[in-house]
């Protein structure tokens, strides 16, 4: 419309224009075809001129019109389809967002041809089918979406591998995540799912190539890792299966930070007892561990740890008597290191200090024996022999009252 004013009114400039050319000379044009002659006045000729003009450009415009007619019905057909692809995309989301699966998968796979984004849909609609455990079709969603958008690969494949781990496939999500960190190495998604999958597949030699990694980079919570390290590298000390040789490799390839972990440490100790192993590494590992950080239960293990030279033991312990010498543990320790070196009346001293300062179960089944087994008091050893039961009672109690309150 504006176009057509503009015509309207550059032909009445050039009209006027013409009037006050021709104004004091009128002049005249003649046309001549043949036998055939037309002879008019210069302003009219002007004006016939400037008015064909215009009639031959709107033709044309119609005729273009009509030539591209088909083209222009198809374009809208098409913006029609774009705009209902992306009404359906989101209604679609909606569904899986409120639960309804299934409606969710219909809407987001229908007009998927005219969407901008097809890797979208058969992305959401995958984890559709996946929630109504349809997974033929997740895979023919994630293969199409695979086709729509090769150039995704990531993207797809980390779906993937949500979903099959979710689905326990965990040897199939395991070949996607390997596939992906072939491409991506530090890809910190990828190396956080590889993580859940050992896990679950009790992989512990590769969990523990991976779980540094996974520390540095904080990919979990703290309390995740926590349990995720703990069941790993107790799970890859085990696999030396009682050897001590293979138990003691296993342990350099653990992260020097978590071999200061008391609870570890003892495990470790565990393993090594099951060997029928009394390693010099053993006891420098507890005595280095001791040193650093004290720990009653570590403490207790070295004073049940059989070393070769008990006497050169005894020397040892009795060096941190300078800052716990009223530790219980220590001196339940000291005593049955006495006892291993045949120093009856110096581990007597020992338990009967360690009872003093705190009576335990074991302190007093340990004096017990010693007094009944080598210096023949059996009246004493019974009286704690039947002390030592006591305190067991009671300690077993105090844990079955501690089980059910945290129950």
């Amino acid at each position: 419309m504006f176009k057509l004013i503009v015509g309207i009114l550059l032909l009445a400039v050039v009209v006027l224009a013409a009037i006050l050319f021709v104004q004091k000379d009128p002049g005249f044009v003649l046309v001549k075809y043949g036998d055939f002659s037309v002879e008019t006045s210069l302003a009219f000729g002007i004006l016939a001129v400037a008015i064909a003009t215009l009639l031959i450009h709107f033709i044309f415009r119609v005729l273009m019109s009509i030539w591209n007619l088909p083209g222009a019905v198809k374009r809208q057909s098409k913006s029609r389809g774009y705009d209902k692809s992306r009404r359906l995309l989101n209604q679609g989301l909606i569904d899986l967002a409120e639960g309804r699966f299934d409606q969710a998968e219909s809407n987001l796979v229908k007009l998927v041809e005219y969407s901008e984004s097809p890797l979208v849909h058969y992305l959401a609609a995958a984890r559709a089918a996946q929630l109504q455990g349809k997974h033929d079709e997740r895979d023919s969603y994630l293969k199409a979406a695979h086709e729509a958008r090769p150039e995704a690969e990531m993207a797809i494949g980390v779906t993937q591998a949500e979903l099959q781990l979710a689905h326990q496939q965990l040897e199939q999500s395991l070949a996607t995540l390997t596939h992906l960190r072939g491409i991506a190495p530090r890809h910190n998604h990828v190396l956080r799912l590889l993580a859940r999958v050992y896990f679950e597949l009790e992989d512990w030699q590769s969990l523990v190539e991976l779980l540094p990694d996974i520390r540095k980079k904080k990919l979990l919570k703290e309390s995740i890792l926590k349990n995720m390290e703990g069941k790993s590298y107790r799970g890859f000390l085990a696999a030396a299966k009682g050897n001590q040789q293979a138990l003691e490799k296993a342990w350099t390839k653990i992260p020097k930070a978590s071999q200061t972990d008391a609870d570890l440490i003892l495990y470790y100790i565990k393993l090594s007892n099951r060997a029928s192993s009394n390693s010099s590494s053993v006891e420098q590992l507890i005595i280095k561990s001791l040193d650093q950080k004290w720990d009653n239960r570590l403490v207790e293990a070295y004073g049940l740890f059989k070393a070769i030279d008990p006497n050169q033991q005894l020397r040892r312990t009795e060096k941190w008597l300078g800052d716990y010498a009223k530790n219980e543990y220590l001196l339940l320790a000291l005593g049955r290191i006495c006892i291993r070196a045949r120093l009856w009346g110096k581990a007597q001293s020992y338990l009967e200090a360690s009872i003093g300062v705190n009576a335990m179960a074991a302190s007093c089944l340990v004096l017990a024996k010693l007094l009944g087994d080598q210096l023949q008091e059996n009246d004493k050893a019974s009286q704690y022999y039947k002390k030592g039961l006591q305190l067991c009672l009671s300690e077993e109690a105090e844990i079955s009252d501690s089980s059910m309150t945290s129950g």
